[in-house]
């Protein structure tokens, strides 16, 4: 009989040695037993699902090229040097099979802290669908944060972060649309729960399995600095099952399709081999939707429709992005590095702009929307971080103006830019390519630039995100210069 988890959880019990022996100030070696961090989950055994002992590992399942089942067809590859578990200390994964074993990873236990509950408001308008929340869990279930409190399981991961209230505003369309092309998935919220808490996809700041490898709490979230999140949906959310025994509404993505449960039709659980490249599928009378599995990549493999951006505010401590930023001093060339670099994210963003409508082959506008989302969510954070230590931070606007004042490396001239934005079809994909990883290695220079004196001058968070810079855009570098020879064998 296989083995499989229901998932995390409708009801979710310590073991006897759990919840009362596990606390605070425990200590821990390299032999730890970490049995009283262990979960039972409800029901676990029948013939559906995967084996709980043996669950596929997503590390080698990230891709930025193109959707596949099974896969996340993430925006920009991790960042090796961002912040996360310690792979030494985790044992519940088998690496000569690629799989991990839920039944022997700690999870953090309830305790003490207990912020109040928070909340979730659903307004609709004609064509638009308004959702607000504070991105606490409505039902106040959370774990004991921080986890500092744990040493057992900070010497797995040590994640510092505490929860705090933010408030999310996503608008999406009431009617959302099949695109032409599936897009890309993000690192940050991609969606939110009914429950009023974010999801995340399936990747940690590295590009590996959040859901594997990282600690979460008992409830199936952790934070990222102060940003409580879940990788994948908690079974408890999914208990209202339709009339046909098809899992219910737990939340939305950012696209404005709705995210089910783990259960289609006739209430059979479903694996990735029943959905789409894109963690969905379309039946009446729900028309398209995503659905949860235990399978990486548990939430969304890909966006179906056009996203929305989501807006965030009052955010007390900077939130850790994709390049595991924090917020810290920054020293004057650090500050004007920053400008600089959004200066030259912002043309970036003009010539995806140009793609979107003058592109040829949907291999380019792909390409486009991906470079346009990693450099969004990088101004975005750079912007904050400016404005964390004081400092005034440009828009996008201003960063264009500045970066025709001040010209950078690989930053194109008003004529590069004029013919660009003339050519059409082919011409246009091939001048783009040629032109966009001119622009990107003049980024790497950049970084160079500032680094050359030595590492050592700056802050850790600073480093983490100009390696991440260097990391996507040498990859992007890559990928534009295979579909540039892919067009030239056309042309021939």
């Amino acid at each position: 009989m296989m083995k499989k988890l229901p998932l995390l959880v409708v009801s979710i019990v310590l073991l006897a040695c759990g919840a009362s022996t596990a606390g605070p100030g425990d200590e821990t070696g390299d032999d730890a037993d970490l049995s009283e961090f262990f979960i039972t989950v409800q029901l676990c055994d029948d013939t559906q699902g995967p084996d709980c002992e043996r669950l596929r590992l997503g590390d080698a399942h990230l891709t930025t090229v193109q959707p596949a089942v099974g896969k996340l067809f993430s925006c920009q590859p991790g960042n090796p040097n961002a912040p996360g578990s310690d792979d030494n200390k985790i044992t519940w994964i088998d690496r000569s099979a690629s799989t991990w074993n839920l039944e022997a990873k700690p999870f953090l236990p309830a305790g003490s802290f207990a912020p109040s509950p928070g909340s979730i408001t659903i307004s609709e308008s004609e064509d638009t669908r308004t959702i607000e929340i504070t991105n606490l869990p409505a039902d106040g279930r959370i774990g004991d944060w921080p986890m500092t409190q744990y040493p057992a399981l900070t010497a797995i991961d040590p994640n510092p972060g505490i929860p705090q209230a933010t408030r999310f505003t996503f608008r999406l369309p009431t009617n959302p649309q099949v695109a032409d092309e599936p897009s890309c998935a993000s690192f940050g919220a991609i969606g939110t729960t009914l429950n009023g808490v974010v999801l995340y996809n399936a990747a940690d700041a590295r590009g590996e399995d959040a859901v594997a490898r990282e600690i979460v709490d008992a409830f199936g979230g952790h934070p990222a600095m102060s940003e409580y999140h879940y990788h994948f949906l908690p079974e408890r959310l999914d208990v209202e099952p339709l009339a046909d025994g098809h899992s219910g509404l737990v939340g939305y993505i950012a696209d404005g399709f709705g995210l089910y449960g783990y259960k289609g039709l006739g209430g059979e659980e479903l694996t990735n081999g029943d959905l789409d490249e894109c963690h969905g599928h379309d039946h009446e009378p729900i028309g398209y939707h995503y659905h949860a599995t235990i399978e990486y990549p548990y939430v969304i493999g890909c966006y179906k429709g056009a996203p929305s951006l989501v807006s965030k505010t009052a955010v007390s401590v900077l939130e850790r992005g994709p390049s595991g930023v924090q917020a810290i001093g920054a020293t004057t060339d650090e500050a004007g590095f920053l400008r600089n670099m959004m200066a030259h994210h912002a043309q970036a963003l003009q010539m995806t702009e140009w793609a979107a409508i003058h592109a040829a082959t949907a291999e380019v506008r792909s390409l486009a929307t991906q470079i346009e989302a990693v450099q969004r969510r990088e101004i975005a954070l750079m912007q904050r971080w400016m404005r964390g230590v004081g400092a005034q931070a440009m828009t996008s606007d201003q960063g264009a103006l500045h970066s025709s004042e001040h010209p950078m490396p690989g930053m194109l001239s008003q004529s590069q830019l004029a013919e660009l934005s003339q050519a059409r079809g082919l011409d246009f994909d091939r001048r783009f390519l040629e032109l966009m990883v001119e622009h990107h290695r003049g980024a790497v220079m950049m970084v160079q630039q500032l680094l050359e004196v030595s590492r050592g001058d700056h802050a850790q968070g600073l480093l983490n995100l100009t390696d991440g810079i260097v990391a996507l855009q040498n990859a992007e570098i890559e990928k534009m210069q295979s579909l540039a020879a892919a067009l030239s064998l056309k042309a021939s």
